[in-house]
């Protein structure tokens, strides 16, 4: 059990040995050359727009700007729409008696009372003040 070292060679070092392999005609080598020189280049690539963040985060913190930082006022939110009134439920029409509209949660009909009836060919008085026309 070792200890395992990767050694990265600069894009130069690939270039050289990509033109040495062209002047000995090795095709095979030059294709192997030019996809390990692209990777290196991406790796490269990574490193230095991960450093350009790095950079960039830390001058915003350092400096407190608006941008970012630890003086950076917070984002907003959006304010909010005051909810829509819900409709009040309404009672279902249960029919007409006396000349009057009823109404019921459940549905339902209306009868007419045959006592009120009787009791408005007697006394129409007491039957208004119940709130029946007579």
């Amino acid at each position: 059990m070792g200890l395992q070292v990767e050694i990265t060679l600069p894009p130069k070092y690939y270039k050289e040995q990509i033109a040495k392999a062209k002047k000995a005609g090795d095709m095979k080598k030059v294709k192997e050359l030019e996809k390990e020189l692209r990777q290196r280049e991406a790796e490269i690539n990574k490193q230095e727009a991960m450093d350009r963040n790095a950079r960039a985060n830390a001058a915003d913190l350092k400096a407190g700007s608006a941008m970012g930082g630890a003086n950076a006022p917070k984002p907003r939110s959006k304010p909010m729409k005051p909810p829509k009134p819900m409709k009040k439920p309404e009672m279902m029409y249960g029919g007409m008696a006396n000349n009057k509209k009823h109404m019921y949660a459940a549905g339902g009909s209306v009868q007419d009372n045959p006592g009120l009836k009787a009791l408005a060919k007697k006394r129409p008085d007491v039957v208004r003040k119940m709130g029946y026309n007579v």
